[in-house]
Order: C-alpha cells, then structure tokens, then sequence
C-alpha cells in the first residue's frame, strides 16, 4: 500500500484530470499527469469494470502495479497528480516489465507537459455545460 500522503483521494482531484490532465501512454497502463503546486506528487489507479468483470481480478491488478509504483517514489516527480489507468496485461505481465514500463512512463512526463492539452470528447462537453 502507498503511504497516505502519496494517495489522491479527493473527488475533484480526479475530475480535474479529465478535463486538465496529459496522457501517457504504456504497454501496461495509461498515465494521466496534471501539474499541481510545486508540493508532493499524489498517486491514484484506477481499472474498469469493463476490463475485469471480477473485484478480485479488478484489486489483484491494482496491488500489482501499486508495488512496482511503490519501488518507484524516490523517482517521481514532485509537483504532480498521476492517475493511472490499467490495462488487462497487469494481471498476467512479468512484474519486472511492469516496474520498466511505469519508469518509462514517469520520465516522459516533462516531454508529455509541453504538449498541448487534448480534451476528451466527455471533457469538451462538461466545458459547454460549465461543469468543468
């Protein structure tokens, strides 16, 4: 498990990465980065139920990829929320591959910042009707 100062638990922090937030893409997961006051990085995972039916499937995933996140922390970045969105492979992938992946991830995150923000079509709509 993360340390609670590590964990994003606010709801709104979460909407905001739909609407404010960067994708990365990997093998294992998508990364959503947004960038916060320059304070710690807060971490979230989340998995469909429409990739696994099952909560055990859903939860096991989860602790997977959160104890490659956890050997992880010394190198990630202050000063943003991270949301990571996960995949089938994280149920079955070779743990190490994992860890590789999620690395990867984190140091493209300064070259993914310099992009542009491209909203989602859910995104565009709730700018319309002022929710976001």
């Amino acid at each position: 498990m993360l340390p609670s100062s590590v964990r994003m638990k606010k709801t709104r922090d979460f909407a905001a990465m739909a609407t404010k937030g960067r994708s990365i893409f990997g093998f294992f997961s998508t990364l959503r980065v947004r960038q916060v006051a320059p304070t710690d990085s807060k971490i979230a995972f989340i998995v469909s139920t429409k990739i696994f039916k099952h909560a055990v499937d859903r939860n096991r995933s989860k602790r997977r990829f959160r104890e490659a996140i956890r050997s992880l922390l010394p190198t990630v970045p202050k000063g943003y929320h991270l949301l990571f969105i996960l995949k089938p492979q994280t149920l079955d992938g070779d743990f190490e591959k994992m860890k590789a992946d999620a690395a990867h991830m984190l140091e493209k995150i300064p070259e993914a910042m310099k992009q542009p923000i491209k909203f989602s079509p859910r995104a565009q709509r709730e700018m319309k009707k002022g929710k976001a």
